[in-house]
């Protein structure tokens, strides 16, 4: 009896133990997720790897905080600045704004999160603002703390990540679409449209940014096509129509399909036969006679001072009126 009781407290006691095995798997399996998600799924530097001991919270000089030159933003709106200013006004500054130290910038602060705050304390003519001052944080920080932190408040638009995003790479910041898409938690195809969108005019992406409510990436890209195809003007046009709320992104599809269509069709230029060329005594070009199968010449000069130009049209006439009487003269009996 005492046998079965030694072997049934054996196994209760390995039941037990195998529970507590297994929590404690789980456990670390949920730390693990955790660091992969936050990772991109791949070894990637810790956003915020700064020990508590290395930051401070203090009041900085205004005049003495420089941008983020990696300020995932590019577009702000003058109605918010102002909005903030008056918040600072009645209700005083609520969050820090978030610096660190970069040795390009010697003796300044430089911004990682609060652009807007210091434009708002700038507006107000404020000489200090309160910062969580960070040590240690490199150019992939300086990105990904404000990116996340306009994320979470909704901020962040794709104009802004296109010009961003173009800078990170133009700078080597990332080494491709594929290290920088998993930073932000996008596939590359996403990456490379967005990126796409900086062909655009600056004032067509400022404007687009303004309208962030109604126009989309489906939109902008399309868009950016028919601004490829049939010029600013017309892009322009259909993006006031987008922000009327009169044309869907079908629509803007099928209509940069037509300006591809319509460069496809058009007429085909026709290429010369043959050409003469005209040089000085000294060898400089100045110009050509081009020569078309269907009966065109067409003379091209260049370099010709204003005071030889009416001689040389004289000559020209003359010489083209003499040739056009001898082939329209009857022929000889």
């Amino acid at each position: 009896m005492a046998a079965k009781l030694n072997f049934t407290s054996k196994v209760r006691a390995g039941m037990a133990a195998e529970r507590v095995s297994a929590g404690e798997r789980l456990a670390e399996a949920d730390v693990v997720n955790i660091a992969q998600r936050d990772a991109g799924a791949v070894a990637q530097p810790e956003v915020d790897t700064v020990p508590a001991s290395s930051h401070a919270l203090r009041q900085i000089a205004v005049e003495d905080v420089v941008s983020n030159p990696y300020n995932p933003r590019a577009f702000y709106s003058a109605e918010t600045i102002d909005e903030l200013a008056e918040s600072f006004e009645k209700q005083g500054q609520i969050t820090p704004i978030l610096v660190t130290r970069l040795a390009e910038f010697p003796g300044k602060y430089v911004i990682v999160d609060g652009e807007r705050r210091i434009r708002a304390a700038r507006s107000r003519g404020d000489k200090t603002i309160e910062a969580d001052i960070r040590e240690g944080l490199d150019n992939q920080n300086l990105y990904l703390r404000a990116y996340h932190a306009n994320k979470e408040r909704e901020e962040q638009t794709v104009f802004d990540d296109a010009l961003a995003w173009k800078k990170l790479l133009d700078d080597g910041v990332y080494v491709d679409q594929v290290e920088l898409g998993v930073a932000v938690g996008e596939d590359p195809k996403h990456i490379s449209k967005v990126i796409s969108l900086t062909s655009l005019p600056p004032f067509l992406l400022q404007r687009m940014a303004q309208h962030r409510d109604a126009v989309g990436l489906g939109h902008a890209y399309n868009i950016k096509l028919i601004f490829d195809r049939a010029g600013a003007t017309v892009a322009e046009h259909w993006l006031q129509l987008v922000v009327e709320s009169k044309a869907s992104v079908r629509k803007l599809e099928a209509a940069a399909s037509a300006e591809a269509g319509a460069r496809r069709i058009g007429p085909r230029r026709t290429h010369y036969q043959s050409r003469v060329q005209f040089n000085r005594r000294d060898g400089v070009a100045l110009g050509e006679l081009k020569l078309f199968g269907d009966g065109r010449a067409e003379l091209s000069l260049k370099g010709i001072a204003p005071a030889d130009q009416q001689r040389l049209a004289e000559r020209v006439k003359t010489v083209i009126e003499q040739w056009a009487s001898e082939i329209d003269a009857p022929e000889a009996a």
